[in-house]
């Protein structure tokens, strides 16, 4: 169905669980006006992968819980001197802005191990 957002959203995608355990899923689509998309409501469990991760895939999310948990176990002194950093480089990193002291912690930990 095609919805008019609230003045001030000029385009929204993604997916919500709602109360009555559907999801609602926005969309914007090439030819909805600013302002305007779509939206769905789907069962909450339909969505089944048709395919196993595949070993990039696998390695990938290894490689991201190893990082998370390297930040999750930083202590304060570690992240104030990252919180430096990041202040000194006005928030930049690799040529991204990053807004969260995490997200940028887990750039420069990504960028330091490279692919693996």
């Amino acid at each position: 169905m095609r919805v008019e957002f609230m003045p001030g959203i000029a385009a929204i995608s993604g997916a919500m669980k709602g109360k009555n355990g559907k999801r609602i899923v926005f969309t914007h689509h090439k030819s909805d006006k600013l302002g305007q998309g779509r939206m769905y409501l789907r069962d909450a469990n339909a969505y089944q992968r048709s395919t196993p991760p595949s070993e990039k895939e696998r390695a990938a999310r290894v490689r991201f819980q190893e990082i998370s948990a390297q930040v999750s176990a930083m202590s304060a002194e570690e992240k104030h001197r990252y919180a430096q950093e990041m202040h000194d480089a006005k928030l930049m990193f690799n040529g991204k802005k990053y807004v969260s002291l995490r997200g940028y912690i887990m750039a420069r930990l990504y960028a330091e191990i490279g692919d693996r």
